[in-house]
């Protein structure tokens, strides 16, 4: 994420979350230039499952009128390009269930085009009408 920050043209604030005090908060704040967060829970995988756990999938489910996500990195080996699967926090039972294979609102193959990712979660105030 600190490449996506650094090559982002936009005025996003990055805060890393390490809760303790409350199971299944995101792992990352995001706050734009128009005054509105973003929660984004992180995970990394090399296969098709995604480990969220009981109290992520809760937290997600709960606030999936919100701008909550899911971001999600593949790399099957080290050699092989990286793939990035972004999920509405609505789908995060269908994530934890079904994995990747689940339809993401967007998936991106290395080189990663973070200003897409940025604008699916944050979108431009110009791209919405």
């Amino acid at each position: 994420m600190k490449t996506a920050q650094k090559t982002s043209t936009r005025k996003l604030l990055f805060t890393r979350i390490e809760s303790t005090a409350v199971a299944g908060v995101p792992d990352l704040l995001i706050a734009d230039e128009f005054g509105n967060y973003h929660m984004v829970e992180l995970k990394f995988i090399s296969g098709n499952a995604v480990n969220l756990s009981p109290h992520q999938v809760a937290w997600l489910t709960r606030h999936q009128h919100t701008s909550a996500w899911i971001l999600i990195k593949k790399q099957k080996t080290e050699l092989s390009k990286s793939e990035l699967f972004l999920y509405p926090a609505s789908d995060a039972i269908d994530v934890k269930m079904e994995g990747v294979k689940t339809e993401p609102v967007l998936h991106l193959i290395q080189p990663f085009n973070w200003s897409e990712v940025f604008q699916k979660i944050s979108p431009h105030v110009d791209n919405l009408a």
